[in-house]
């Protein structure tokens, strides 16, 4: 029998079939084993192994798939010590799928990434972008300090305040992903400031929403940044859904008109993102699917709206200081969500069943749009103009992907696989074209 850290394992360790690792169905018991593959190693993450894992339940979307590359760009090499207890046996040799030269040459790129040196982080750059930052915020203050009795100096602030907001979540986002230190004590702590104190979003919610993001990415019914029904539909999987939806006729208007309305739904996307935030740290223990900190998490997002209500209290009146909350909420909704929707929305889409026959660093790409990197797209998107790189090597520092990105296009050449780059503007309309070939096509469902 095999010993896991969950106790004495149900059956020795033994080969596998693919349909035996395969996702277990909807009717399966609670106690049905939860298996993953990696590098033809068969393990089962059931029991009480989310409860403990960083990433949560993040892991279980990986059962049925061949999860190496999800594994490798997530976990460093302590992570096989703990992975191996886990451990019930392997994929039976008639299984073995050897890896494809396209996947021998990402090996080979990331054993050159370790011998430049790409995977390590300038902590001068990361001080100097943390300062720069915080001088944003010290400038929208000041101008409401100066100017907050004012409809035109309070509008200002807000600017100012919602690229603090932005540029405070890129910053997040790099630290929780571990690119700057190797403590991941350090990360954490540093992503909780800026993450909870600074931008008012949960650490835990974020870091459960968007690595499910990474692992399942534009996976219908997987991917939760394409899960925007009734609001938005991306493509003709998600149209299925309708049946779904209890205001069936309020989404079909939405998806119809969804090209016109997609700009003003944006604003609403940090308010959203910050209720849900909200929501996710109020649960109870027993509905949480992601270890967290929950006091830390409250302390820390109670401290965010502390200090916005004192800088309306010193600076600014009750009305127009509701006026710079809400004019900043907007605006950093489209600041944030402008990128987020370059970043894969208009890309293609993959059912659960195509995605699986895919290597993780192939739909990394297939779904990933690069926007031109220039020194504004490089500032203003926070290095996520690189998102192809990105996908693959989550804990490559921002400003390192540069040198990346030039490989990856070249082996997508000579492995013909589609490696996306355009400009910002060009990669709007794209999104927008999407979402209007979405719209005709649900017209056209509904005619016949």
């Amino acid at each position: 029998m095999t010993w896991t850290a969950a106790g004495l394992h149900r059956y020795p360790a033994k080969t596998f079939t693919w349909s035996q690792a395969d996702a277990p169905k909807a009717d399966a018991p609670k106690a049905a084993p939860a298996l993953i593959v990696i590098r033809n190693k068969v393990y089962d993450i059931s029991g009480d192994f989310v409860s403990w894992h960083p990433g949560g339940a993040v892991a279980l979307s990986q059962v049925g798939y061949e999860a190496s590359g999800a594994f490798e760009a997530f976990h460093d090499a302590k992570a096989w010590t703990l992975l191996s207890k886990y451990y019930v046996g392997d994929l039976a040799a008639s299984e073995i799928v050897p890896p494809t030269p396209f996947l021998q040459d990402i090996q080979k790129l990331r054993t050159l990434v370790k011998q430049k040196g790409w995977d390590k982080a300038s902590k001068a750059y990361y001080a100097a972008k943390f300062f720069s930052n915080m001088a944003i915020l010290g400038i929208s203050l000041l101008l409401l300090a100066k100017f907050g009795k004012t409809v035109a100096g309070t509008a200002v602030s807000s600017l100012f305040m919602a690229l603090f907001w932005q540029q405070s979540g890129w910053l997040a986002h790099d630290f929780l992903h571990h690119q700057v230190f190797k403590n991941r004590a350090i990360n954490n702590a540093l992503g909780y400031f800026i993450g909870n104190v600074c931008q008012g979003f949960s650490v835990a919610w974020w870091k459960n929403k968007h690595c499910t993001h990474h692992s399942t990415t534009n996976i219908h019914s997987r991917d939760p940044d394409i899960d925007t029904l009734p609001y938005l539909a991306w493509s003709e999987h998600a149209l299925e859904g309708f049946a779904d939806i209890g205001e069936h006729q309020a989404a079909e208007f939405l998806v119809k008109y969804q090209p016109i309305l997609y700009f003003p739904l944006l604003t609403f996307a940090r308010l959203t993102w910050a209720i849900q935030s909200l929501l996710w740290s109020a649960k109870p223990k027993s509905e949480r699917t992601f270890p967290t900190l929950p006091l830390v998490e409250r302390v820390t997002l109670v401290a965010h709206y502390a200090w916005l209500v004192t800088a309306i209290y010193f600076f600014s009146t009750p009305v127009l200081g509701f006026f710079w909350i809400s004019l900043a909420q907007l605006l950093c909704g489209i600041f944030l969500a402008s990128v987020f929707s370059l970043n894969h929305n208009g890309m293609p889409v993959y059912s659960v069943q195509d995605a699986q026959k895919m290597e993780f660093y192939e739909i990394s790409i297939r779904t990933g749009r690069n926007v031109d990197p220039t020194h504004f797209n490089n500032w203003f998107t926070g290095g996520l103009n690189y998102q192809i790189e990105h996908h693959m090597f989550p804990t490559i520092p921002r400003n390192n992907l540069k040198y990346v990105a030039p490989i990856v296009e070249d082996i997508c050449k000579r492995h013909n696989i589609p490696y996306h780059t355009t400009s910002f503007g060009a990669g709007m309309v794209e999104v927008v074209a999407r979402l209007g070939s979405i719209a005709r096509l649900a017209h056209k469902m509904k005619l016949e």
